[in-house]
């Protein structure tokens, strides 16, 4: 049976999956998983094979099938803008391979490097970290929270997210190393160099 954490995120994935349907399929898709209870869902993801590690949303975002916008990487996970954040610049990170957050370590290197990206960049007063298992696939959210400015969970425009996405992976500019002066190169005149000694053969 879902947590309830993982009924909220699997749900959430579903409507990020169905968002480029047409219209009216769109709205019937959606209304549909609205209605669902944990177990239903459970049921439903079983019966269209959504269940399985071969078509795991978080393994489709880290094979790149589906759409994200990738800020940081190492060898083990992936850091993505999440699409539906609590707060500004929200960073979801997602092992490479289909596996419990336990067994990923450099996951966990991964948020505490984009928490510091978060504080850097995006100037956030403090940034929190949360991991969960969702049907097997570990992840970890990095928010970042910000004085004056309450959670509350909504959908990032593309546009949004574009731009966010800019900030975070832009290197900072490193200033030109002062030039060196050149050197003064004394001139020398031939009288004024030391005598060799005369030598007789």
């Amino acid at each position: 049976m879902l947590t309830e954490e993982e009924f909220k995120q699997v749900k959430e994935q579903l409507f990020n999956q169905i968002e480029n349907f047409p219209d009216e399929e769109k709205q019937t898709a959606m209304q549909q998983i609205e209605s669902m209870n944990p177990e239903q869902l459970e049921e439903f993801l079983i019966k269209n094979n959504l269940i399985k590690q071969g078509n795991c949303i978080f393994c489709s975002i880290a094979g790149g099938e589906t759409l994200s916008y990738k800020v940081a990487e190492n060898k083990e996970a992936i850091a993505v803008l999440d699409i539906n954040p609590l707060s500004r610049g929200q960073i979801l990170i997602i092992p490479k391979q289909h596996k419990p957050i336990e067994e990923c370590p450099e996951a966990m290197k991964l948020a505490q490097e984009s928490a510091k990206l978060l504080k850097t960049k995006l100037k956030a007063d403090e940034v929190k970290t949360e991991s969960s298992n969702v049907q097997g696939h570990g992840i970890i959210n990095v928010i970042p929270l910000y004085k004056n400015q309450k959670l509350e969970r909504k959908k990032a425009e593309d546009k949004e997210l574009y731009e966010l996405q800019q900030i975070l992976i832009k290197q900072e500019e490193k200033k030109p190393a002062e030039q060196e002066k050149p050197r003064e190169i004394k001139e020398v005149k031939v009288e004024d160099l030391p005598k060799a000694p005369v030598r007789f053969p």
